[in-house]
């Protein structure tokens, strides 16, 4: 059984790949669900577990659509995401935050390869098979962002160049 508030290590390389693959659906923005204004109306078994995985939070909004509900919130001044399926189980998780907070064996991988690069912004995807980092970089003429698995296995999404 998961502990709440844990993310667990991904065990198959092919696990890892699979779910950066999937990651484009997680930020799709033609998610549309439907607001809940009333609390009363979320899974309790969701609700249990976000206060349990989540503290010091602010603005916390409920929608619900046909897979369960999700949870936007701000952290730390950053928005993020919880996801939850039609029981209350958590599913994934969307953590915002700055270089700071990066695990330094994390930072030290990313920094080694992009050492001219600064890190403005880290996106912590977390999931019921581990955790996985999309890591926002540049430089003067570049914007790379990068996916880094809980190994250290760095792969490139996407690189762009400055005008």
């Amino acid at each position: 059984m998961l502990n709440a508030g844990q993310p667990v290590r991904f065990t198959d390389k092919n696990d890892f790949k699979l779910f950066i693959r999937n990651l484009a659906a997680l930020e799709s923005p033609s998610f549309k669900g439907n607001f809940i204004p009333d609390i009363k109306d979320v899974n309790i078994r969701a609700l249990k577990d976000f206060q349990v995985r989540f503290n010091n939070v602010t603005k916390v909004k409920w929608f619900s659509d046909n897979s369960g509900f999700t949870s936007y919130f701000i952290k730390d001044g950053f928005n993020n995401r919880a996801f939850y399926n039609k029981k209350g189980h958590w599913q994934y998780s969307l953590i915002y935050y700055t270089e700071e907070k990066l695990p330094l064996d994390i930072r030290s991988t990313v920094k080694s390869k992009y050492f001219d690069f600064t890190i403005y912004m880290v996106e912590e995807v977390q999931t019921t098979y581990g955790s996985a980092y999309i890591i926002y970089l540049e430089d003067k003429s570049k914007i790379k962002i990068l996916n880094v698995s809980t190994e250290g296995d760095m792969n490139t999404i996407q690189e762009m160049v400055k005008y």
